[in-house]
């Protein structure tokens, strides 16, 4: 059933591209998951010697609600071994571990992980996935099987609480179940205190 009321929109926090201070890093997932993020996302910047699936591992042993999502790895590794880290991080996060994919490579998810989610991207709108597979049994709030995929989109920082509750709106209204936005000190903010007027005190210092 598609999705018509904002406060149904479900929030992907897309993680610090660029983490300086681990420590910090994984503080803030934890946060922006307090603040009911629905999925956490991680996606390294080209070159960063970080391993998104250790990244990924280590979220799934100190979250315990949010989706943990990363893109599948480009092929010519070892399957086998893929495979094995993909399976141990889905029992790390009891189900929560969702790979994102073109539509080609699909199948070879299938083969690679048959127990975690898959998000498609849409072809010709990459800025836009659909949750093609939501598995695992511990995995709440996830579609069922023969129910319509999820979509989402992504969005950027979010300026103002008017301004994301547009987006949001915006979101519902073009049949979005979930937004994905990169994370930040004011979209923590208003996640944490939707209804608090603009201006906080308290945001203008953690931003210096």
């Amino acid at each position: 059933m598609p999705v018509t009321d904002p406060r149904s929109v479900k929030v992907g926090v897309l993680l610090d591209r660029q983490p300086v201070e681990l420590g910090e890093w994984l503080a803030d997932a934890r946060a922006f998951e307090a603040a009911g993020a629905a999925a956490l996302w991680v996606e390294p910047a080209a070159g960063s010697d970080l391993d998104p699936f250790a990244l990924l591992a280590a979220l799934a042993a100190l979250t315990s609600q949010a989706l943990l999502v990363t893109e599948l790895p480009a092929p010519g590794g070892p399957p086998g071994a893929l495979g094995r880290t993909l399976a141990t991080i889905a029992r790390l996060s009891r189900g929560r571990l969702a790979l994102v994919a073109e539509p080609e490579r699909l199948g070879e998810l299938d083969a690679l992980a048959p127990g975690c989610g898959a998000f498609r991207r849409l072809p010709g709108t990459p800025a836009a996935f659909e949750l093609v597979r939501p598995r695992g049994e511990e995995a709440a709030g996830q579609p069922g099987e023969g129910e319509a995929p999820e979509r989402w989109a992504q969005a950027s920082p979010p300026e103002s609480r008017a301004a994301w509750r547009a987006a949001l709106a915006d979101a519902a209204a073009g049949g979005a179940a979930g937004l994905l936005v990169p994370a930040g000190p004011r979209l923590l903010d208003i996640l944490r205190h939707p209804d608090d007027p603009e201006g906080r005190q308290d945001l203008q210092l953690a931003q210096g």
